[in-house]
């Protein structure tokens, strides 16, 4: 008996371990399950688009907001109107963009000076955002002859790449990001090559290839790139500048390699001697000086004396920011817009500097300008918020000053970069409905004209719902003004209310379609919600 309870024991303590083992293996699994499942929404909210904007007009001939030539001073005056090439994608209109980046390519061999026009123009249409997919496949498939799709394409794939793997160090980068971001370079290369290919001077391909080459640390794969594009293009700058990147401690190079590169680059081409500002512009975003500001602003003082570069002075903004010297920033930043004024970087650095000094208007028109230029950007999801609360305070003052043109103004820019936030319409409606002196004016009249008075009569009716004779007053200012992006954004909201679903998703896309970000959210909210119902 005593021997049979001690094989018990033995037999019932080997089935506690066992439990005991499978309870910490589920509750291993479960913790794993749970790590994967915050990594997967971590990427999932860097690619979520911030805003999606309304594609604004299509441009009429070459998207270059000015003739190429330099400024006093070496500020080039021609840049590349990346939110109109972004049209033009978004509109379909696939023969004019062809035509159009095929013209860029064009106007770089023969001036080398304008490599930032097809270097910005192609990162502008292939900036990583979600919806721009489908919109660069169809290209491809509009255009299989021309390299411009295969470019833009491939590019969007690298900028998906970097979104998926996010800024940490690699010590602190999930394996299921650095996978995501191998995968989307998979499908980058073959695109890259084959506009490489069908347009040999097509050196823009280089500098994402040369990305991906740093972040995969395919050294000898960057330097055969890096060749094939000096050899087509002896004095570009943004090549030169992005394989620098590549040299820095941080990618595996050094300091010594950066100077040697820089200086042969000086030597054989006087116009690169900026290059030579690499090094201590990179030695100024040390983690050792990250809280030394004196001595970063001294760094890329010496960065500037090798020449004015826009990533310099973008640097100095920020340690001048960081230092609350806003005006001296502010100097910085305005520098750095003018000379690379098709870079969402400048201005969402001088929308933080402007929201800092309470500038919200300012601020609100460039975050929206670089959320139009990159839409999924960090530093405009983190802006946004702070900067859509300013324009609301900003117009609580005004319009408590009286200047109600203004206090809406600063409202309607709050809805592009907010479309349906709650705040914002309960003071824009506030500040629409409070009488005014042009009402008044407008009733005597018999017949409002202006925008904002019928946007009040509309708003006075719709309290008491009476919005059968809201559609006459939108309907007659039409008439006389077709192309008001807000009056078909107002007018949708009285077909709403009237029932007229298919009028009022018209509207909204026509709104959408003359600029304004407020039709297009509401025109899929729309179109979701009429899904659901069927």
């Amino acid at each position: 008996m005593p021997r049979l309870m001690s094989s018990l024991r033995t037999a019932l303590g080997a089935g506690v371990l066992l439990l005991a083992l499978g309870s910490a293996g589920l509750a291993v699994r479960a913790f794993q399950a749970k790590q994967r499942a915050a990594v997967e929404a971590r990427i999932a909210a860097r690619q979520e688009p911030v805003l999606t904007p309304a594609p604004g007009p299509a441009p009429r001939g070459l998207p270059v907001v000015a003739p190429a030539g330099v400024e006093q001073g070496g500020v080039p005056r021609g840049h590349v109107d990346g939110v109109a090439l972004r049209a033009l994608l978004i509109r379909r209109q696939f023969e004019d963009l062809t035509l159009a980046v095929e013209q860029l390519q064009w106007g770089m061999e023969s001036n080398p000076q304008d490599e930032h026009w097809m270097t910005d123009g192609i990162q502008a249409l292939g900036n990583g955002a979600p919806d721009s997919a489908e919109l660069l496949d169809a290209w491809v498939e509009a255009s299989p002859r021309s390299f411009a799709p295969y470019l833009a394409r491939g590019t969007h794939w690298v900028n998906v790449g970097y979104l998926r793997r996010g800024t940490r160090f690699v010590a602190a980068t999930a394996e299921e990001e650095l996978a995501g971001m191998r995968k989307a370079f998979e499908r980058a290369v073959p695109d890259l090559t084959r506009a490489w290919a069908l347009h040999p001077k097509a050196v823009a391909a280089a500098r994402p290839l040369i990305h991906v080459a740093n972040a995969l640390g395919d050294h000898e794969n960057r330097e055969r790139v890096f060749a094939r594009a000096a050899e087509q293009c002896p004095s570009c700058a943004d090549v030169r500048s992005v394989y620098l990147h590549g040299l820095t401690p941080r990618w595996g190079g050094s300091y010594e390699e950066m100077d040697a590169f820089a200086e042969a680059q000086s030597r054989a081409h006087p116009e690169l001697g900026f290059l030579r500002g690499f090094a201590d512009w990179d030695r100024a975003h040390d983690p050792r000086v990250e809280d030394d500001n004196d001595r970063a602003l001294v760094l890329l003082a010496q960065a500037l004396s090798a020449g004015d570069y826009w990533e310099f002075r973008l640097a100095r903004a920020k340690r001048l920011r960081g230092t609350g010297a806003l005006d001296a920033a502010l100097v910085e930043s305005n520098r750095a817009v003018a000379l690379r004024p098709a870079r969402a970087d400048v201005y969402f650095e001088r929308a933080r500097i402007l929201a800092s000094s309470q500038k919200w208007g300012p601020a609100g028109e460039d975050l929206l300008h670089g959320l139009r230029l990159e839409e999924t950007d960090a530093n405009g999801r983190s802006l946004r918020p702070g900067v859509v609360k300013g324009l609301v305070y900003a117009a609580y003052e005004q319009h408590g000053a009286g200047h109600r043109e203004e206090a809406l103004r600063l409202l309607e820019l709050a809805g592009e970069l907010a479309p349906g936030d709650p705040e914002v319409a309960r003071w824009r409606t506030r500040v629409v409905t409070a009488p005014s002196q042009e009402q008044a004016k407008e009733e005597q009249a018999g017949m409002p004209e202006d925008f904002r008075a019928v946007q009040q009569r509309d708003y006075a009716l719709a309290r008491e719902r009476r919005f059968a004779e809201i559609l006459p007053l939108w309907d007659a200012f039409l008439a006389r003004n077709p192309e008001h992006g807000l009056a078909y954004l107002e007018r949708s909201g009285t077909h709403y209310h009237l029932r007229n679903l298919e009028a009022a998703l018209s509207d909204l896309k026509k709104a959408c379609d003359l600029g304004i970000n407020e039709g297009c959210a509401r025109a899929r909210q729309l179109e979701q919600a009429r899904t659901t119902i069927r």
